[in-house]
């Protein structure tokens, strides 16, 4: 109980810098709940002024926004573990003009798998109805948009419809599921992104997700305690393979974003080839996240001429295109196995670990698994 009633160890260090600020009248908020998201503690939260934007069934977490002045009354509930900032992500990808002296069409389809009856689950801008996901069957298989409420399937972005596009080209049956947790500029509130999560554990079955792309992130020196990451291994262990990408802050070292800095999670960082020499991206992250715990898992390449698309997030994507071949060929298996088998199917690239990890996939090995 100790560590409980320690205000470092509950409270996000940012929430005492947002409340020292003059005219801030409200802040929001994401708060664990100790054990359940009960009447008792619904009834106390609208007492202090707490006004709910989401239940988040999966990890137990209620979002919403709370008077600064009843910043004291929160921290005496005795029900709250844990006390976070509803900060903003970033996504890693964005698109270029030309791709000069790149080829990233390097190896990325198979004769033998489509991704056929797997689906996919992208957190991200949204998705646009373009021709090539609804014919000549239609793959966009649920959209539901947490950031302007709307109905329809649309991307102001086009980030989002990029993910997916990269994702088809080596799974081109794949259906696709996409939260819109993110805006027109690539920024996304984590209450979103945690909503978006929870819808996807509500629908896997019905639509037989097995990937969730998290192609965000963020720059954080806090190990696996932040809740981003907290939320994505839980994914992981809903029976959901969680696949980031590893971060657009190289070339230094030890510059993973979460949540992609988690054990857990599948995590993927870029390379460069013209199709003879190889290299790591200069913008992609590099462990170790800890001095036994090497990050990148893989690398993909980092340039989609196709979708005019880089970053790491490109290469997350189309790592998640090459996983749902896995789950094409060997159907019902873990995350855990989905994992090992993808670290197996590689070809290393000749650099360290901590920017390659085992290397790229190669897609001959996983016709072969």
């Amino acid at each position: 109980m100790k560590d409980f009633f320690s205000l470092s160890k509950r409270v996000d260090p940012k929430i005492k810098y947002i409340s020292s600020i003059k005219g801030v009248q409200s802040i929001p908020l994401i708060l664990e709940v100790k054990h359940s998201i009960d009447s008792s503690i619904k009834r106390k939260l609208l007492r202090i002024g707490f006004k709910t934007k989401y239940e988040i069934n999966f990890i137990n977490h209620i979002c919403g926004n709370l008077p600064i002045r009843n910043l004291d009354s929160l921290k005496a509930l005795v029900e709250i573990s844990r006390i976070y900032y509803d900060d903003k992500a970033s996504l890693m990808g964005k698109t270029f003009a030309s791709a000069d002296g790149h080829n990233s069409n390097f190896m990325m389809k198979s004769q033998l798998l489509n991704g056929k009856g797997i689906s996919i689950g992208f957190i991200d801008t949204g998705i646009h109805p373009r021709a090539d996901f609804m014919k000549p069957r239609r793959r966009i298989l649920s959209f539901k948009d947490f950031v302007n409420g709307k109905k329809d399937a649309y991307d102001d972005s086009g980030h989002g419809t990029s993910s997916a596009a990269t994702a088809s080209i080596p799974a081109g049956e794949t259906g696709i599921v996409c939260a819109k947790a993110f805006n027109m500029i690539n920024y996304g509130y984590y209450s979103d992104i945690l909503a978006s999560m929870d819808w996807m554990v509500e629908i896997k079955d019905k639509y037989n997700i097995k990937i969730v792309v998290l192609n965000f992130g963020v720059s954080l020196n806090s190990g696996n305690h932040d809740i981003l990451s907290i939320a994505a291994e839980a994914l992981w262990q809903k029976g959901l393979l969680v696949i980031s990408c590893a971060g657009n802050l190289g070339p230094e070292k030890s510059t993973i974003t979460s949540p992609g800095h988690n054990g857990k999670l599948l995590t993927i960082g870029s390379f460069d080839t013209d199709g003879a020499k190889f290299s790591i991206s200069p913008w992609s992250s590099k462990g170790p996240v800890a001095p036994n715990l090497d990050k990148p898992d893989i690398v993909m390449p980092g340039f989609i001429p196709s979708e005019s698309f880089m970053g790491t997030a490109a290469s997350a994507s189309l790592a998640a295109g090459f996983a749902a071949l896995v789950y094409e060929k060997k159907k019902d298996i873990s995350p855990d196995d989905v994992k090992s088998l993808l670290k197996l199917c590689t070809t290393s690239l000749g650099e360290l670990k901590h920017a390659q990890g085992k290397g790229y996939m190669n897609i001959k090995k996983i016709e072969e698994l």
